[in-house]
């Protein structure tokens, strides 16, 4: 097949004409279909991220279809530009793709050939192009998510810093082997990022704003982890709050903590530096709702599915004989999650670590978790140092 630019004489605007000389080896034949089967999708396609056909025709020594120019970068072109795009940049990137995606999908149309050299930048727009092998089919269209999910892994893995763990939860949904694991549609998988991209202020960067916290078995430290993070982020002067979401009654009950040394107002908790909220239950909307924006510390206990919207897990495993330091392998091999053990044990904290491939971090014993003392401290130190990505730039 000949590819080639052309201009349009009357209009003096470029196209794409797209040519076959007909002949019966193998390889023409390919082309052949393929090229009829591009006009034939694209013919009944209108949609700002899919090129235009101008013009078809067919005779006995030949075949020629005209279509759009879009003038831009692939992104195979951008990533080999500019090599490090910023996490939010995927995001919209990913938003727009999916929303071609969910297009073609409601017409039963699989593209089939998602990859880097098939997608154009162009300005700030996106446009999907090659729709030879694509195909008329309303079954499993989630083959067009699981190749994007691999497209956004490629782009993850080439971020410069900090990439949040709700977002590499995400992609690794996408491109889940198991197909019923996967997204179910592209517009499940855009709702979900732009979720994702709606608490994050462009001014400011990306930040760590989600902790979860979730340990493998109850009474592993889970809740005592959370709330000591809590109160170490408000001593750094960051404006952090501690959230039972482990689904059992937490140390925060209103009739029992509420004492001298605890005060509650709007549905808050305070108590020094610690700040814990309030759940009410769903019947009353929570007071507090407008006015605790910052770090969400969220206590999953034993739960991980409560961790998914994190930008961050803090994966606990206890030191004692007995407790199980089984891990599971999907959260703990994310770049976004690190591993701490309490109390910290530097021996079994190795063997850890030889068998998960990634650092593990020592808590030492914290007395009180509402005043971390200054070990305590810079085990945290260290844990926000490697999220946050400063620890491979020193």
């Amino acid at each position: 097949m000949d590819v080639c630019l052309v201009e349009h004489k009357g209009l003096g605007t470029r196209r794409i004409l797209k040519r076959i000389r007909k002949h019966r080896s193998e390889g023409s034949l390919d082309a052949q279909f393929q090229l009829r089967t591009e006009r034939e999708i694209l013919s009944r396609l209108k949609h700002p991220g899919i090129p235009v056909i101008y013009d078809y025709w067919e005779d006995e020594e030949r075949i020629c279809l005209i279509e759009e120019y879009i003038e831009g970068l692939s992104l195979q072109e951008y990533l080999l530009r500019y090599r490090h795009p910023d996490p939010v940049f995927t995001a919209r990137f990913l938003i727009q793709v999916l929303e071609i995606l969910d297009y073609l999908h409601s017409l039963n149309v699989k593209h089939n050939d998602l990859k880097a050299e098939h997608i154009l930048i162009r300005g700030d727009r996106v446009v999907l192009i090659d729709y030879g092998i694509s195909e008329l089919s309303a079954r499993d269209e989630n083959d067009d998510i699981a190749s994007l999910g691999r497209i956004a892994d490629q782009m993850l893995s080439l971020a410069d810093g900090y990439v949040s763990f709700g977002l590499r939860r995400m992609v690794s949904r996408a491109k889940a082997p198991d197909q019923s694991a996967r997204y179910q549609s592209a517009a499940e998988w855009s709702a979900d990022l732009s979720r994702w991209l709606a608490g994050r202020d462009d001014k400011e960067g990306l930040l760590i704003r989600r902790i979860a916290v979730a340990g493998n078995q109850r009474g592993i430290g889970t809740t005592h982890t959370a709330v000591s993070i809590t109160s170490y982020l408000r001593q750094r002067g960051m404006n952090a709050f501690y959230i039972n979401l482990s689904g059992r009654p937490g140390f925060l009950s209103l009739d029992r903590n509420l004492n001298t040394d605890f005060r509650e107002k709007d549905g808050i908790i305070y108590h020094r530096w610690f700040r814990g909220l309030v759940d009410y239950g769903p019947a009353i909307e929570p007071q507090h709702k407008q006015t605790t924006k910052g770090i969400y510390v969220s206590d999953c206990g034993t739960d991980f599915s409560r961790a998914a919207d994190s930008d961050a897990l803090i994966y606990v495993v206890g030191s004692r004989p007995w407790q199980n330091r089984c891990l599971i392998e999907e959260f703990a091999t994310e770049d976004s999650c690190v591993l701490a053990m309490t109390p910290g044990n530097p021996g079994m904290a190795i063997g850890l670590a030889r068998l998960a491939g990634k650092c593990v971090f020592c808590i030492p014993y914290d007395a009180d978790p509402m005043h971390p003392d200054r070990k305590v401290r810079r085990a945290y130190d260290q844990i926000f140092e490697r999220l946050s990505g400063k620890e491979k730039r020193r």
